[in-house]
This record gives structure tokens, sequence and C-alpha cells, in this order.
């Protein structure tokens, strides 16, 4: 088994993004580590990952160390200054002080964060969060007890029939087929601008410009995306101004932020967990 230190210049708060990730049912832990779904060009790999101290962590796992290592550090944020500290004297300032030393990780590749943002769509979080569970675990691979996500290989040739007994609505079993069948390369678009993204995804049935959002944000790590629309973010502006804005005053809000508005929006969402 390989492992590498990682120094960072920035305080990393590992223990409050591992009581994040808890919301998410397929995470696993083992004692103080986090056991990562590593999906690289080689195959299907589990990396590990545990905090020595406030700036340092121990990246490990089994399997090719380059690739997995450029995986962990890209969907951890480890590759990049911690946002938070241009928000110190914004309207973000008291959540920074609670949050601020925290990371949006990213998902396991772009495919399984749009699958994920296709059954979150117009459902509560806690739901979508057993829907995606019964899908990872139904046509995924569990993998020493760590389960990678479906591919859209893997996805296409399911049929309707064995999604929708999973108690997913027949226009979500067409949107994530679709998804699946679709041809997209979605790890060469990692390459494109966000237009082009953007432009790619909104060409399938199902996908609107909040799914997008939240692709370019949890599947591609790109660092200035606001789904202003999204109701914890309405919500999270609402305790932190007396009122709820509506979508396009938030939109404005927003503009305080950047060109950090996706860390932005992870600690509104952190601030109402």
């Amino acid at each position: 088994m390989w492992q590498e230190k990682i120094v960072m210049q920035d305080a990393y708060d590992f223990d409050g993004i591992r009581r994040r990730l808890r919301g998410d049912r397929l995470q696993v832990e083992h004692e103080d580590r986090l056991l990562v779904p590593v999906l690289v060009p080689e195959g299907k790999f589990i990396g590990q990952m545990e905090a020595l101290d406030s700036h340092t962590l121990l990246l490990g796992g089994e399997g090719p160390k380059e690739p997995m290592l450029h995986q962990l550090r890209h969907r951890f944020r480890l590759d990049v200054r911690n946002p938070s500290q241009a928000f110190i004297g914004t309207s973000l300032d008291g959540i920074v002080y609670r949050f601020g030393a925290e990371r949006l990780v990213l998902d396991v590749d772009p495919f399984t964060a749009l699958i994920r943002s296709i059954v979150h769509q117009q459902v509560n979080l806690s739901f979508a969060q057993v829907l995606t569970e019964r899908l990872c675990r139904t046509f995924g691979t569990d993998q020493d007890g760590v389960i990678f996500p479906p591919t859209a290989e893997e996805l296409r040739d399911v049929e309707p029939e064995q999604l929708r007994a999973l108690q997913l609505s027949g226009r979500k079993v067409e949107y994530l087929l679709g998804a699946a069948q679709s041809g997209i390369d979605f790890r060469q678009l990692a390459d494109a601008s966000d237009a082009t993204i953007a432009e790619t995804l909104i060409a399938l049935k199902g996908v609107g410009p909040w799914t997008v959002q939240n692709v370019l944000m949890f599947g591609y790590g790109r660092q200035d995306l606001f789904p202003a629309s999204d109701i914890g973010i309405l919500r999270a502006f609402e305790r932190l101004h007396g009122n709820r804005p509506s979508v396009e005053e938030a939109v404005s809000l927003s503009q305080e932020f950047a060109p950090y508005r996706s860390h932005a929006a992870y600690l509104l969402w952190r601030s109402i967990e």
C-alpha cells in the first residue's frame, strides 16, 4: 500500500468534512480514516485519507499511486488555496468562523454527480439520499464494503422496470437512462469551458440549470457557480439576512462572493445543517 503525506498551506478541517460527508449514506469510515472510492482509467480502487494535524493529511491506497493521488487531491481540493479567506469582512464572516476550514468535496466523477443531481430533483433530501443509495448499491460495484456508483456503461443497459423498482419515478428513470445512453464522454469534458459543459448537459432530457450548476460544482470542481434557485441557499440567506430572497435577489447577493461562489454556496449550505 502506498502512502503520501500532504502538508497544506491553510488549515484543513478534515473532521468537519467527515461530519458533512456522513450525510451521504454511501460514505465509509474506518477508525479515523475515510475510505474513498477512486475511479481512474486503470480501474476501481479504494483510497484512504486521515488527518495527522490541522495542516497535514495522510493519503494512501492499493492501486496505481499517481492516478489515485491526482484524483484524491482533485476531489478533496488539496491543490487549491482555501477560498474562505476571501469572505472575511463579507456577510459570510460569521459562517467562515464556524466552517471556513472545510472544503467543497467533489463526487466520485462527473457522471456520478449528474445521476445524483437527477435523483435529487424535486424530492426532499433524506428520500433523495435513500434513492441514491439504492441506485448505487443495486447497479454499482461493492468492493470490500466500499460502493462504487454505476458508470454510464454499467447503467445504460438497465431495464426501466429495474429502476422503477427502486421507487424512482418514471420521469427520473427516463432521465437517468437518457444520460447513460447519451454517449457523452464526461471525463473528456473536464477540459471544456463551463459554457461548453452546460451546453452539452442541457441538451439531455430532464437536465436544467440547477442540475448543470450542481454537476459543474460537484462533478468538475468549477469555483464560481451559484445555484441561486436551490431551496437550501434561499433558506441560508433568510437566516443570514432575516428574509428569504427571490432567486433574482439571491443571484444579486452572490456577486459579493465572486469568483469563489461555489465555495460560498457550500458555506451557506453548511450554515443551515
